[in-house]
C-alpha cells in the first residue's frame, strides 16, 4: 500500500486489542495521537494527512472507544487504564523515545505520560487541553458516588438491545452532544469508527463504542500534585493550543502550570486559536496544521525526523 494511504491496524492487547490507523512512512517513529474522551481516532481524520508528509502519525482509538476491544463485563475506565494502554503501545514498537499530539483527554494523558516517564517523552502538541479538571472535595465525593450508581446502570444495558438511529439523527445527536464544537458536516469522521450499520436494515445504525467510556473516572488531581507532575516535564518540545472558545484550558487557573512548562522546555509554545472551538483540529485542519508543521520542522531543524521504529535517537 501506498505510503499516502492510512494503514488500519490493531496492536494485540491482553483483553483483545487497540485499533490504529497509521499515517505516512512505516519506517519512522510516528506521533502517537490520542484523541479525546468519547472521540476516536476518526478525531485527526482531516488533520493527519497534512502533517503525515513531515512526520508520520499513528492515532488510536482508546479502550471502548472508535474500533478497539472493549474492557470485560464488570470492569470500568479509568484515566489511568489509558496511561498503562500507551505504555503498552510503547512496549509493542519497542521505542526508546515517545512523541505525542494529544487533544482534550488525549493531551492530558500526554502531559501525565511525560511527567510518569520524564526519560521517555521528547514532544507534546497539546490540542486545547494540559492536565484533568480539579474539582473541590465536595464536589469529587458527589461525583463519585452519582457515577459509581450510574456505571452499574450502565452494565445492565448492556444486556439490552442497542438503540437504533438513522444516520442524520447520529450526526444530530454527535453534534449536540459535542455542544456544537464539532461541525455537523465533520460528524461522519468520529461516526465511521464509532457507529455499526444494523445488517437487517441497512437505514439504521447503533453506536458500537463502548457506552461505559461514558463514565470514565477521571484523576482529580489537586493543584500541587499537578504543579509537582509539570515540574518533571522538561527539555522537551512542548506546543500548546487553545481554542478561544473552548473552557477546556484556563490561562488563568493553569498560569502556574503553564509558567513551569514554559520555564523548564526552552521551546514552548502557547498559541490561541480566534474563533476556534474545542474540536479545532477537525473543523480548521489546515490552520492547526500550519502551526504544528512549523513546530515540527523548528524542532527537527528543518528536515523530516529520522527516528527509527525502535525509537533509537
Amino acid at each position: 500500500m501506498s505510503e499516502s494511504q492510512p494503514v488500519e491496524l490493531q496492536i494485540p492487547m491482553p483483553w483483545g486489542h487497540i485499533a490504529g490507523c497509521w499515517y505516512g512512512s512505516r519506517h519512522l517513529r510516528p506521533l502517537l495521537a490520542l484523541h479525546g474522551w468519547q472521540d476516536n481516532a476518526g478525531s485527526f481524520a482531516r488533520l493527519a494527512p497534512l502533517i503525515a508528509p513531515h512526520r508520520p502519525l499513528l492515532a488510536i482509538d482508546l479502550p471502548g472507544h472508535g474500533r478497539s476491544t472493549h474492557f470485560p463485563t464488570g470492569f470500568y475506565y479509568h484515566f489511568n487504564d489509558f496511561i498503562r494502554v500507551v505504555h503498552r503501545v510503547v512496549r509493542y514498537y519497542k521505542w526508546r523515545k515517545i512523541s505525542f499530539l494529544g487533544h482534550s483527554l488525549g493531551a492530558a494523558l500526554s502531559f501525565y505520560y511525560a511527567a510518569l516517564f520524564p526519560t521517555k517523552v521528547d514532544m507534546i502538541i497539546a490540542i486545547d487541553a494540559l492536565t484533568t479538571p480539579y474539582f473541590p472535595p465536595n464536589i469529587q465525593i458527589t461525583l463519585t458516588s452519582v457515577m459509581t450508581e450510574k456505571a452499574l446502570n450502565e452494565e445492565d444495558r448492556l444486556q439490552e438491545p442497542a438503540p437504533l438511529y438513522t444516520y442524520e439523527s447520529l450526526k444530530d445527536l454527535l453534534y449536540r452532544g459535542s455542544e456544537q464544537s464539532v461541525e455537523l458536516e465533520h460528524c461522519e469522521f468520529l461516526l465511521e469508527r464509532s457507529v455499526r450499520r444494523v445488517q437487517s436494515n441497512p437505514d439504521m445504525y447503533y453506536f458500537a463504542r463502548d457506552n461505559r467510556v461514558k463514565l470514565v473516572e477521571m484523576l482529580f488531581t489537586q493543584p500541587e500534585l499537578v504543579n509537582a507532575l509539570a515540574e518533571r516535564v522538561r527539555n522537551i518540545h512542548y506546543l500548546v493550543l487553545k481554542a478561544e472558545l473552548s473552557d477546556y484550558i484556563n490561562l488563568e487557573k493553569q498560569k502556574e502550570v503553564i509558567n513551569v512548562l514554559r520555564a523548564n522546555n526552552h521551546t514552548f509554545e502557547l498559541h490561541i486559536l480566534k474563533r476556534e472551538k474545542h474540536h479545532a483540529h477537525l473543523n480548521s485542519p489546515h490552520r492547526v496544521a500550519a502551526i504544528v508543521v512549523r513546530f515540527l520542522r523548528m524542532a527537527y531543524g528543518g528536515g523530516r525526523t529520522n527516528n527509527k521504529l525502535n525509537g533509537k535517537l
